[in-house]
């Protein structure tokens, strides 16, 4: 029995259960998220984290970002609904909260969950992962948090890398 975490369902789907605070942490997540995902708001380099370069060439880049135009900020913020939508579901007992998701769904959370962190790591200035090698500062709950997230982005690989065809 899944008493924390993520995990695969018999039917395909996945089952997300987390203590009731960690959900309140997660239904926060969106205002947070879209105005800089929307690019109402600048934190740090986040931009260029969340949407890097395709190409070196600037004429190579300008024209991707032409090709692509907004989709990629579209397919981030209905990925951000998603989880919205699918926090605001579940149910709670025993101070744990639980909710299902299809693989689109369990893809939009991990989506966003990389967002979240790239945008907190923006925010403390985090540069690579190395600056992590000692753990989160106790005193800074931004960094608690950020390591909270790498869990569950992790629990969130896992689950879903077991639905990848064996070769």
């Amino acid at each position: 029995m899944l008493t924390h975490g993520v995990r695969r369902l018999p039917d395909g789907g996945f089952r997300v259960r987390l203590a009731t605070r960690e959900r309140e942490l997660l239904r926060s997540l969106p205002a947070q998220l879209r105005p800089v995902l929307s690019g109402e708001q600048q934190v740090g380099d986040s931009g260029q984290r969340l949407f890097p370069a395709a190409y070196d060439d600037l004429a190579d880049e300008m024209e991707y970002r032409e090709l692509v135009g907004d989709s990629l900020t579209q397919e981030r913020l209905a990925a951000l609904d998603r989880l919205s939508r699918s926090v605001a579901a579940g149910s709670t007992r025993r101070l744990l909260w639980t909710v299902d998701l299809d693989a689109d769904s369990a893809a939009a959370w991990l989506s966003t969950v990389n967002d979240a962190r790239l945008i907190l790591g923006c925010t403390l200035g985090i540069t690579q992962e190395s600056a992590w090698e000692s753990g989160p500062d106790p005193d800074n709950p931004t960094s608690v948090v950020i390591f909270w997230l790498g869990w569950l982005q992790e629990e969130l690989v896992a689950a879903l890398m077991g639905t990848l065809p064996d070769r």
